[in-house]
């Protein structure tokens, strides 16, 4: 119940900065099924909130990761970036900050530099942008590494679907982790007969890894509800 509420809170804060959130998500991971000897047998529930704003020196995201155990909190996870720019051309200056915690243990703060390539099409309807970065990960015996990031958006079938993720590849010490989270979405509000405002989607998000937490691959689908502020 503790965490219901929790959830709620989270929710309601997200609903009080229209201007600045863009989308709250809640998914209902299946990976302590799939995997239950790695991940534990809890069936967890998982928050994002997510903000993308862009402005005359071009944009900032963010996005907020926790998830959730019949005990509390036992994940959270953000991100930040900027891309910056003076110029009308597709390249921009990257800089981004990556931190959270797993339970008691706090992530090494992670710090990315690098150039930026993002093109759209004319309508807005389709975005795709490549990210090629510095990152240097505190506390490691070898904190110089790089990471490589591909994010993609489209609308699809007049609007009724969207289809979206991003693919991240990195060095970590002495390790390579790869991490992709696709969604699906299928926006009610594009429906006849349902308001525009009514801004909810079901869907889905498969989260592939791997050595990210754990040696090997895994595929870890969610069922998912999003609600987008305009």
């Amino acid at each position: 119940m503790k965490n219901f509420f929790f959830i709620l809170l989270i929710l309601s804060l997200a609903a009080s900065m229209p201007a600045r959130s863009q989308n709250v998500q809640l998914h209902y991971r299946t990976g302590q099924w799939l995997y239950p000897d790695t991940l534990g047998k809890d069936a967890r529930i998982l928050s994002t909130v997510e903000m993308f704003r862009m402005d005359p020196w071009g944009d900032t995201f963010f996005f907020v990761d926790m998830t959730y155990t019949p005990q509390g909190v036992n994940y959270a996870y953000w991100e930040i970036a900027r891309n910056l720019k003076f110029w009308d051309a597709p390249f921009a200056a990257h800089l981004e900050y990556n931190g959270g915690l797993l339970g008691s243990i706090l992530f090494n703060h992670s710090w990315l530099a690098g150039v930026n390539y993002a093109i759209a099409s004319k309508d807005g309807s389709k975005s795709f942008s490549l990210s090629a970065m510095y990152k240097y990960i505190q506390g490691l015996s070898k904190p110089s590494n790089f990471q490589l990031t591909a994010i993609w958006n489209m609308n699809l079938a007049g609007g009724k679907c969207t289809f979206s993720g991003f693919v991240d590849w990195w060095r970590q010490g002495d390790k390579y982790i790869f991490l992709s989270q696709p969604q699906f979405w299928v926006n009610l509000n594009a429906f006849e007969g349902i308001g525009d405002s009514f801004c909810l989607s079901v869907g889905t998000e498969v989260e592939l890894n791997s050595n990210l937490f754990y040696k090997g691959f895994y595929v870890i689908p969610t069922l998912a509800v999003k609600w987008t502020f305009r």
